[in-house]
């Protein structure tokens, strides 16, 4: 990772309090001499992740994320080590100096990326206000966007062609590798006469109606593409790369992302969100073509508390809005849903009827729990006992999901009158599904705490290795916690000592930099020098050791009892450090 002055991030830590700065991601309550609130980087509805000031650091114990101030910025804003630096500098007014900084070369690609996005979506615009632009823009004004639309959003037509964009970005100086890299050309191997093959290269993008895809920083991540003739593939996306990944970006966040509503419109596509905003709804948003995910509805918590969905009213629309609320709903996200009339979505639904007939239903709108009862209510005919138990079976499931006991008795008292049940029935029937329903949670939160193996950032280690890994994770504890006793450490523990290849290189490296500089706060130096996911099993050795003194027989104790592990398992036969791989790979899985 590239490396800063000591001196220079030592300031910016000081400027930049954790506190602050995760409060504007999460909302933290204060607990005794920390802070706690609810993981940004996986849904959880127990908060378990804490900010703790006086050491200026983070940590997890639901998903083993932790670091300081910039291995939070590089996790919430998908940022490399040098990016978040600037990002933290720039926010708080401080020059990061000329040579103290290397930009990483996925940074310098990450910026030529942006560049190269812009460059086509200036192309992919000129081309659609052309000559050869006009299939594009006829499809575009027989949808009823007007001018001011198609330039707002920067709509542009990539061509039939299978070489126009790519002999206009050659034009302006970019090699197909860049092309590659941007994700703006499709590759094909082709096999000659003489048995060779040969790559070529073409437009990923031909004859489509092009959306540019821009993040809440301004940035064109990526583009959509609409085919105007017979493609089974409709709707077209960049393939994901360093800037792109459609799971956790919104289209049109750039706009609706300060719109005055104060809730967000979900809708399903492109052209629904283009027509609401034309329309007047400025916080309309949609997916990238995929299904909502977690990230995505972490990303709209950056901004508002409200989500109004508003899919398609055919049955693969409510299915997704049934999926949907719960993804919202894990992130405490307060959700209202819209039913478009009449088998429209909202794009024809406003050409039909207009914005007020649109503003109406918005006005109309029912919060999730009344969704889910009217969606129930549909399935079943009343009349019928068996369908009448049916029904209120699943009028249960949904009510045992709300935690205000006010909230639940008066849904409690709506089931009574439109069944005919008595309330006290129907309450006695829904506390025991609840106390179900919370057994079954804590035998999963007990079940992930053992797969976590106590939340020591272990999990890789098999259950019969669990006493190697405390052993290991201890040293480096001891390291972290106290680095006045390193020469004592290092007189007791050589990195041969270590049965794992990271935990050896960890104790390596943190052994080395105290060295370098004694007076420096390892904790402070874990983001500069590993990998955010790294960064948060370390955060998660730290928390095993507590802020008491530890003395020369102590840090023997911790000695021998890594020495005596060492010897255990080389007896036994060695272990393996691949598992510990598959481990980071879950941890990124989890805070998606």
């Amino acid at each position: 990772m590239p490396q800063f002055g000591e001196e220079f991030l030592t300031e910016l830590r000081n400027r930049c309090d954790i506190v602050s700065i995760v409060s504007r991601y999460v909302d933290l309550k204060k607990r005794s001499s920390s802070f706690v609130g609810l993981c940004p980087f996986h849904n959880e509805k127990t908060p378990s992740f804490h900010v703790h000031p006086a050491k200026q650091m983070f940590y997890c114990f639901g998903c083993h994320a932790g670091g300081d101030v910039i291995t939070f910025i590089m996790k919430s804003e998908n940022l490399t080590y040098p990016e978040a630096v600037h990002f933290l500098a720039d926010s708080v007014g401080l020059h990061v100096p000329k040579t103290t900084a290397i930009d990483s070369e996925i940074s310098s690609l990450r910026k030529k990326i942006f560049e190269m996005n812009r460059v086509a979506a200036r192309y992919f615009h000129d081309t659609l206000m052309s000559d050869a632009g006009k299939p594009g823009l006829e499809y575009l004004q027989k949808r009823a966007l007007t001018p001011q639309s198609i330039v707002r959003f920067g709509l542009g037509y990539a061509p039939e062609s299978w070489d126009s964009l790519i002999k206009y970005m050659r034009s302006q100086g970019y090699t197909d590798n860049d092309l590659k890299s941007a994700g703006l050309v499709s590759v094909s191997e082709q096999s000659g006469k003489d048995t060779s093959s040969r790559t070529r290269i073409f437009d990923k993008f031909r004859n489509r109606v092009m959306f540019p895809i821009i993040d809440y920083r301004n940035n064109i991540i990526g583009f959509g593409g609409r085919t105007l003739a017979d493609d089974p593939a409709k709707y077209l996306n960049s393939p994901e790369n360093i800037v792109f990944r459609k799971g956790e970006n919104l289209y049109a966040i750039n706009y609706a992302r300060t719109n005055k509503l104060g809730a967000l419109i979900l809708v399903e596509g492109y052209m629904d969100v283009i027509a609401l905003h034309q329309a007047g709804f400025n916080s309309a948003v949609a997916t990238l073509g995929t299904a909502l995910t977690p990230a995505q509805a972490r990303l709209m918590k950056r901004f508002t508390d409200k989500i109004i969905i508003c899919y398609d009213s055919d049955a693969a629309g409510k299915n997704a809005t049934r999926r949907a609320i719960e993804i919202l709903k894990n992130v405490d996200l307060d959700v209202k849903v819209v039913t478009v009339t009449g088998g429209k979505d909202p794009d024809e639904f406003i050409k039909a009827y207009g914005a007020d007939k649109f503003r109406a239903l918005l006005d109309g709108s029912s919060n999730d729990i009344e969704y889910k009862l009217g969606e129930i209510t549909f399935k079943y005919n009343l009349e019928i006992d068996s369908e009448k138990a049916a029904c209120v079976r699943e009028y249960l499931g949904v009510i045992a999901g709300i935690k205000n006991r006010v909230e639940r008795e008066v849904y409690i008292d709506k089931i009574a009158r439109e069944t005919g049940l008595t309330k006290e029935n129907l309450t006695a029937e829904l506390d025991t599904l609840i106390r179900r329903k919370v057994a079954e949670e804590k035998k999963n939160e007990e079940k992930k705490v053992y797969t976590s193996l106590s939340g020591t950032g272990n999990g890789y280690l098999s259950r019969k290795n669990i006493s190697v890994s405390r052993a290991e994770g201890d040293v480096i504890s001891l390291i972290l916690n106290f680095p006045q006793k390193l020469d004592e450490i290092e007189k007791l523990i050589s990195p041969d000592d270590f049965l794992t290849d990271f935990n050896k290189r960890v104790y390596t490296v943190l052994c080395e930099k105290l060295r370098e500089n004694p007076s420096s706060q390892p904790h402070l130096m874990l983001s500069s020098l590993f990998e955010p996911d790294e960064v948060g099993v370390l955060m998660g050795y730290i928390t095993e050791v507590g802020a008491f003194s530890v003395d020369g027989e102590e840090v023997r104790a911790v000695a021998d009892r890594l020495k005596a592990e060492k010897k255990k398992k080389e007896a036994a036969g060695a272990i393996s450090d691949t598992g510990f791989q598959q481990y980071l790979e879950d941890l990124k899985k989890k805070g998606k």
